[in-house]
């Protein structure tokens, strides 16, 4: 019932916006003091994400999802390269997994905050040979996934943290996440897991958003959206993409490819944004939804605003890296 009505409010409050936005130097200011007759900015930019957080953020986001996002449970941006959104895209992440299963011969495959399935419920129906694991830390989540995964006998869901797998070494031939561990609160451990976890020869395939080089040489607008952005999103230790790669190599991993996303996901930034646009065209309406809409799914109105500013300003990215265990 609740849900119901969640989603009558945001239908409600975002219906009139239906022109395209267009994403501009000069727009970002006016929505950023949009977002400022909201929201705390100096509180929520000093912010600390916890574990629970991150739970809270996903389960609390729940409608926004189904609403605005998928009803079939993805909870990831869509790929679409000819720049028009389409909900296929939602499959895109897989379908590139899927290539490197194949070439490797993959026969144990692990998914890390697998969320509700949608990514290795699709793969297992690919495979019905190999092996998938998906964990998630989030009981909602699991729970769902289990119940949508039942009658594919080469697939399990259970409850997992990314920091401590609870696996035995060299378990798994490949290992994937789709925008999973950006939330990690400690990036050397999770790697090192991974490490651990490949056989010799084995993939790990990551699909998320980074910091670009240089973030710190922009003006101060573009660096506070960019954190904003990243607390909307529960990512309390967001990394620069090149010191990334840097600790995967110094844990051991060599890196088999980089490439850059950030406008395959545009389309579905671009839909994100005209939503939210609507959210904060009323801020004494949008102030006064605070008191009834989940903290986090109000929160991430500010990532959607935001994020084609941070993305086509070049000071965040969208990534596919590709690491391997030698």
């Amino acid at each position: 019932m609740q849900s119901h009505i969640l989603e009558k409010v945001l239908e409600i409050i975002v219906s009139p916006w239906i022109e395209e936005i267009n994403v501009t130097n000069c727009e970002l200011e006016k929505y950023l003091n949009k977002i400022k007759q909201v929201f705390d900015i100096g509180e929520l930019s000093r912010q600390n994400i916890s574990q629970r957080d991150v739970i809270d953020y996903y389960v609390e986001s729940e409608v926004g999802y189904n609403f605005f996002h998928s009803s079939e449970g993805a909870i990831h941006m869509a790929l679409n390269y000819d720049g028009k959104f389409d909900s296929e895209g939602y499959y895109g992440q897989a379908q590139i997994v899927q290539k490197h299963i194949n070439k490797s011969c993959s026969h144990r495959v692990l998914e890390l905050g697998s969320g509700k399935g949608f990514n290795t419920i699709y793969l297992a129906r690919q495979n019905k040979s190999v092996k998938f694991i998906g964990i998630d830390i989030t009981h909602k989540h699991v729970a769902f996934a289990q119940n949508k995964s039942q009658g594919l006998a080469n697939l399990y869901f259970g409850l997992g943290d990314f920091h401590e797998l609870n696996f035995k070494d060299e378990s798994f031939d490949l290992v994937f996440e789709v925008e999973s561990i950006c939330h990690a609160r400690d990036m050397h451990k999770v790697l090192s897991e991974i490490h651990r976890v490949l056989k010799p020869g084995g993939r790990f395939i990551s699909f998320d958003g980074y910091r670009k080089v240089g973030l710190d040489q922009f003006d101060d607008k573009i660096k506070l959206a960019a954190r904003l952005v990243e607390i909307a999103m529960a990512i309390s230790h967001p990394w620069v993409i090149d010191d990334w790669l840097h600790l995967a190599q110094g844990i051991g991993f060599e890196i088999f490819s980089v490439d850059e996303l950030s406008e395959a996901i545009m389309p579905n930034l671009l839909k994100f944004q005209l939503l939210a646009r609507g959210y904060f065209k009323f801020p004494t309406l949008s102030h006064a939804l605070l008191r009834v809409l989940p903290p986090n799914l109000a929160k991430n109105s500010i990532a959607g605003l935001l994020m084609p500013f941070t993305i086509r300003m070049g000071a965040q990215g969208y990534y596919n890296i590709v690491l391997k265990r030698p």
